[in-house]
């Protein structure tokens, strides 16, 4: 039986994690699914070098293999044997042996080639698939990383200098040179970005001019946000007065409620102010009214805005939500 592939991490880049399709339902446990922030880019890196298609977000059953998220910046990564890759999501530049590397493609890599994968932009975040995956050990069935929980992934953080990743073994359905036609690749290009949003479950504590402040107003997403949460820079939103059982049980701020589950997606806004759309590392619970939910088609459009980015929020229904998450997959499937 031949050596299994590494690769070794030259250069780390800011926060390169190993992803799978994630690991829902464990939030009774206080531990989120992990997994892409933009599944569509991940899904298309991963079927183009012929592993499986790993299941939508938050859906249960076989996380596929992992690939690498990678942050503002990409790593430099050796190769100590053959291997196919691809690149998606953010735009980057980035060579092989300093010969320019084409995305959305999948790409046949020598052995001992060198692989630098430069600022991430437009966008924020892109992945890197390997025919095979990288072959860590799962945790809770998933080999997703839990940046904040230190879970998942190589001993639960970002790739350091120096880490060595095994590459599991490629299947027949490799096919170096295919690519994902235009339509089908994240669209980077969209000014302000949209985000689809159902509203609820708190939206009946806001008032209608509130509601509207919140789907009329340009936002903009602020630096300190990640893959926990997206806070949002923008208006304030008026809340109806409170009820005194809500004074009594949940607090005094304006926003607060007695404690219940937050969504993958939910927007908090704390104090009427900031609104904060979680990200596939959300928190179980939480104490603030949600005005809505990012539908999960949209979870990747979150994972690629950038700092200060202008961004609308567009409401939806539940209906239209679940044919958006159809259509994509659809998509996915279809694409290379």
């Amino acid at each position: 039986m031949a050596e299994p592939v590494h690769v070794e991490v030259v250069r780390s880049g800011l926060q390169t994690t190993i992803q799978d399709g994630g690991r829902p339902g464990y939030l009774s446990r206080g531990i989120p699914p992990a997994g892409p922030q933009d599944y569509r880019s991940f899904a298309l890196a991963s079927v183009l070098v012929g592993n499986p298609l790993p299941p939508p977000p938050l859906t249960p059953g076989d996380p596929g293999l992992a690939g690498l998220e990678m942050l503002a910046t990409g790593p430099t990564l050796k190769f100590d044997g053959p291997a196919v890759i691809a690149l998606t999501g953010g735009h980057v530049d980035a060579t092989l042996d300093r010969e320019p590397v084409p995305t959305w493609t999948a790409v046949a890599v020598e052995a001992g080639a060198t692989l630098r994968v430069g600022k991430v932009g437009p966008g924020m975040r892109a992945y890197l698939a390997v025919a095979g995956g990288i072959d860590v050990l799962p945790y809770l069935g998933s080999r997703a990383t839990y940046v904040r929980g230190g879970q998942g992934g190589l001993e639960g953080r970002a790739l350091r200098k120096g880490d060595r990743l095994p590459i599991g073994p490629a299947s027949d359905a490799v096919a170096p040179g295919r690519s994902v036609a235009e339509a089908a690749r994240r669209r980077l290009d969209e000014r302000p970005w949209t985000v689809r949003v159902v509203p609820g479950p708190q939206d009946h504590l806001f008032t209608e001019r509130g509601l509207e402040t919140f789907f009329t107003a340009e936002w903009q997403l602020s630096p300190t946000s990640d893959r926990m949460g997206f806070r949002f820079l923008g208006p304030a939103l008026e809340l109806r007065e409170r009820p005194e059982y809500l004074v009594r049980d949940a607090g005094s701020g304006p926003a607060d409620i007695v404690d219940d589950i937050i969504p993958i997606g939910g927007i908090q806004v704390p104090g009427g102010i900031e609104p904060i759309a979680m990200g596939v590392e959300n928190p179980t619970a939480g104490g603030y009214a949600k005005i809505g939910t990012v539908i999960s088609t949209d979870l990747g459009v979150l994972g690629q805005i950038r700092p200060m980015d202008p961004v609308r929020f567009e409401a939806v229904t539940v209906d239209e939500a679940q044919q958006t998450a159809r259509d994509e997959l659809a998509a996915i499937a279809e694409a290379p």
